[in-house]
């Protein structure tokens, strides 16, 4: 019995794995739940990070909840008029394909200019939300650091990239398992990505000692 209790304590590493995983769901969850109104999106991403470090940097068990509402009122205003932006950029450009689509040409050299620009903003918003949850900064500094991080490790970026869009061309492609999908990312799919990318990202965060980094039990 006893040699059960502590396989099943807290303390145990199957007890500490079970929390982590159970941080990962909370923490999907709230993410989901606060993204409804579209508007938050980007706060709510940024909170995710903030959970997702939160817990791998403490050694002791960490309130999800807290944590997570903790990075999502921090910097609100600022970190949803950047996912504005980010999404703007993103929308025009789709409607702007869908233009250059049925069209003839030399527009299909601004198709590919119109995609290359999309992918570029995909890849600065992939790792800037991110960064948002570690790093104080002004805007220009935090997309220059995005940049740097994103053709510093290509072969990393080529991992993020990957994590974020084939769930979501599986999800716009497989009409039959779409709601499989959409259970799993509203379970713990996001959460998932956030972890393995919090993963990779973690060593080039600490090559930057000279800015305001919130790691190391420092993120509050």
């Amino acid at each position: 019995m006893n040699r059960i209790g502590g396989f099943l304590g807290n303390d145990s590493t199957f007890g500490r794995l079970m929390t982590k995983v159970g941080t990962v769901i909370a923490a999907n969850i709230l993410f989901a739940v606060c993204s409804i109104p579209v508007v938050t999106i980007g706060a709510a991403w940024k909170a995710l990070y903030h959970t997702i470090f939160s817990m791998t940097e403490s050694e002791d068990a960490i309130n999800p909840f807290k944590t997570f509402l903790q990075g999502f009122r921090k910097n609100f205003v600022r970190t949803t008029l950047y996912w504005l932006v980010f999404a703007g950029i993103m929308l025009l450009g789709y409607m702007d394909i869908q233009v250059c689509m049925q069209m003839s040409g030399g527009i299909q050299y601004l198709f590919a200019g119109i995609v290359a620009v999309m992918l570029i903003v995909l890849v600065i918003g992939l790792y800037l939300f991110p960064l948002l949850a570690v790093y104080s900064g002004r805007l220009t500094d935090m997309v220059k650091r995005s940049i740097y991080f994103a053709i510093n490790r290509p072969l990393q970026l080529g991992v993020i990239l990957l994590l974020h869009i084939i769930p979501v061309v599986l999800y716009c492609l497989d009409e039959v398992n779409r709601p499989t999908y959409a259970f799993i990312g509203a379970f713990f799919g996001f959460g998932v990505i956030a972890l393995i990318t919090g993963k990779l990202l973690k060593t080039q965060i600490r090559k930057y000692p000279d800015t305001q980094i919130l790691m190391k039990k420092k993120i509050a």
